[in-house]
């Protein structure tokens, strides 16, 4: 969920200042989840040199403090963009903190080439990405839109790099009507303008004269209100749970979740299946119809024979993907690989190997707390503390420094009567067999009450397809459970 948040708080409120001109003082935006203050972002526009070359500087910033359970989480993000009159970009640098992880993001311009540097966790990756002539710097869509008089029912689309998950995205824009809101006491007319990106809707209000004074994001039921600099930074009591405010209500309680052997379910959305929901996106998920307004499931609990299992290492072909090293699973560094060899000793069954690994890091992540926002395999290695996004991150990564392909998997988990979002993995055991475990609960047969909604690796874009498939469950959705069968052990 913290992911999720920063991602879309980069991506949309920094788009905020709609139409708006250049200020030389900054324009700041309380931001509100369900109508709690969660923080604030500003942005500043000024002149300024980049290389030699006179130029705009702007700079954005964003705060979010917000709970998991007891624990705290701030996420804080600072933007520089450079660019000309002419709005050509030139460089940015980004800062990316979540609860003391800090990721450092470069760019520049060079002869319609982005070169960009990563930093995080000690390492440095580079990428270089074709720039086409006419796409801009995320944050640059208010200079474009700014220059021009808002028009009712006009529409245009805008292509940009979002820096912070590496992507190339059209942004469609649309004035849709004129409309009356009070905003902090006092009554505005303007138009009510809507941008999509990524498939999600958002929503502006700006005054007559291209001011936003509005936007909010429904699906997260977020929500940021121009207001003063002062007001902005006023101390305030972080209430929005990103566990509880977001869980999904079951209509009956999972009260042993390992012991569940088979759950029938079915996911039900109030305002219909949502766009993303169709009969590819739900291949290897555990959804198997859709109908209406459900998408219905069923899960059983498999055990795998261990014997089946190919020897270590894995070469066949078309796996090299499951097995790449990535920013959050630093599968080739000296220290997993090590800890790897350690956990596995003189075992070369894949599905055991993988086994021992899942029981170690659910053994040594001692410190299970929820103030990690999204920690690395290397950090989570150092720390020995997380959640479930460290418990799978780490098995991970040590599974591929074992030479066992992987993937992370996304989705929901009972406590109760509620299902929360989780994270595991899932390992490759040879002839198409993906078998899936669960190191924060250290299951490595997989119970039935873990409904997979998403698969990927953690590199740039399997990470932000993680992150959009849950969005996809976020806000008015319900879980009905009609069927629960209990192993014999247990309930």
């Amino acid at each position: 969920m913290c992911k999720i948040l920063k991602a879309y708080c980069i991506a949309i409120l920094f788009l905020a200042p709609l139409f708006g001109e250049t200020f030389s003082i900054p324009q700041y935006f309380n931001i509100f989840i369900n109508n709690s203050k969660a923080g604030y972002s500003s942005v500043i526009l000024e002149k300024a040199k980049y290389n030699g070359k006179e130029c705009i500087k702007e700079t954005d910033y964003l705060l979010l403090d917000l709970k998991r359970l007891k624990d705290s989480i701030r996420i804080e993000t600072t933007a520089e963009l450079y660019y000309t009159e002419n709005l050509l970009p030139l460089g940015f640098k980004s800062v990316e903190s979540m609860t003391g992880q800090i990721r450092k993001i470069e760019g520049k311009v060079e002869k319609n080439k982005l070169l960009v540097t990563v930093k995080m966790a000690g390492a440095i990756e580079k990428k270089e990405f074709d720039f086409p002539a006419g796409t801009l710097f995320d944050d640059m869509v208010d200079d474009v839109l700014r220059k021009t008089k808002p028009v009712l029912n006009s529409k245009s689309v805008i292509k940009i790099f979002d820096k912070s998950n590496m992507m190339f995205v059209d942004v469609k824009v649309n004035i849709k009507d004129k409309v009356k809101e009070i905003i902090n006491g006092k009554e505005y007319s303007g138009y009510r303008v809507e941008t999509e990106m990524y498939g999600i809707l958002v929503f502006h209000m700006i005054d007559e004269s291209g001011v936003t004074l509005k936007s909010g994001f429904p699906r997260l039921g977020m929500t940021s209100i121009l207001t003063s600099e002062a007001d902005a930074k006023k101390t305030f009591r972080a209430n929005i749970d990103l566990l509880s405010d977001f869980a999904i209500i079951a209509s009956r309680p999972v009260s042993n979740p390992k012991m569940v052997k088979e759950m029938n379910c079915s996911i039900i959305f109030s305002e219909g299946l949502p766009k993303a929901l169709n009969k590819e996106s739900i291949k290897n998920t555990s959804i198997r119809i859709l109908k209406d307004n459900m998408a219905i499931c069923t899960l059983r609990r498999t055990e795998f024979d261990q014997t089946k299992a190919l020897m270590l290492p894995i070469k066949e072909k078309g796996l090299e993907y499951y097995l790449k090293e990535t920013a959050y699973e630093q599968a080739e560094d000296a220290g997993i690989k090590s800890t790897a060899l350690g956990i596995a000793g003189k075992e070369t069954n894949s599905h055991r190997v993988a086994a021992l690994i899942v029981n170690w890091v659910y053994v040594n992540i001692k410190k299970k707390n929820f103030s990690i926002g999204f920690d690395s395999a290397k950090e989570v290695l150092a720390k020995k503390e997380g959640d479930c996004t460290e418990h799978a991150v780490l098995a991970s990564a040590l599974c591929k420094a074992a030479g066992i392909p992987t993937k992370i998997c996304g989705g929901l988990m009972p406590v109760e009567n509620r299902f929360f979002y989780h994270m595991w993995l899932e390992i490759y055991t040879g002839n198409g067999n993906w078998v899936p475990m669960d190191p924060t609960y250290n299951e490595t047969i997989l119970d039935a009450a873990h409904i997979k909604i998403s698969e990927g690796i953690l590199n740039d874009e399997g990470k932000f397809k993680l992150l959009l498939d849950i969005l996809t469950y976020l806000k008015k959705t319900e879980i009905q459970v009609f069927k629960l069968e209990y192993l014999r052990e247990g309930r």
